[in-house]
């Protein structure tokens, strides 16, 4: 329990810090990305998922880090982001790069959620749509932001449980050996 503690802590200090570097993720995705494909049991095929402010991170290591197969945003907020919205460390909104979405999307989100909001998932699916992306989003009734999280009040089992099914059946598909994108 300590430990959760403590990771909570530095998440909230990087929070109120503006959020951890949009540069600092993207290099890391992509040392990432090169370690395992450089491992003697690697297929060749690496996806990426994130939640909340990761699944934010994902979406842009889609957009911007070649190489990925597949990518999984769980309610990422500020993927559609006000200009007073962005900070130095991320200072972009994501959505300004979905003309470079470099392989398949898949998006989870509650319809109570309100970062993102409804409007905004509508939106983040218009852009998508304007530039022929491959996705699939799902959304959820009687769900906010966090839902798959079982370890607090905003965890919705019947949401998640199908939430994580279509997380592993998607990187299933696109991240075998024997399937393309």
């Amino acid at each position: 329990m300590q430990r959760y503690f403590e990771e909570t802590e530095v998440a909230t200090k990087a929070r109120n810090a503006g959020g951890v570097a949009d540069d600092s993720v993207m290099g890391d995705c992509e040392g990432a990305l090169a370690y395992l494909n450089s491992l003697p049991y690697s297929n060749g095929k690496v996806g990426v998922i994130g939640m909340c402010s990761g699944g934010r991170h994902a979406f842009l290591a889609a957009c911007k880090v070649g190489g990925l197969d597949a990518a999984v945003d769980c309610w990422g907020g500020r993927v559609i982001a006000a200009k007073e919205e962005l900070t130095a460390a991320q200072p972009v909104a994501p959505i300004t790069y979905t003309s470079g979405l470099g392989c398949p999307l898949l998006g989870l989100f509650g319809n109570e959620d309100k970062f993102p909001t409804p409007e905004q998932v509508d939106l983040h699916e218009e852009e998508l749509k304007t530039h022929g992306k491959k996705y699939e989003f799902y959304r959820y009734d009687g769900a906010g932001h966090g839902f798959m999280y079982y370890h607090n009040q905003m965890y919705r089992p019947q949401q998640a449980m199908d939430a994580w099914e279509k997380v592993f059946g998607f990187f299933g598909k696109h991240l075998s050996a024997e399937t393309g994108n």
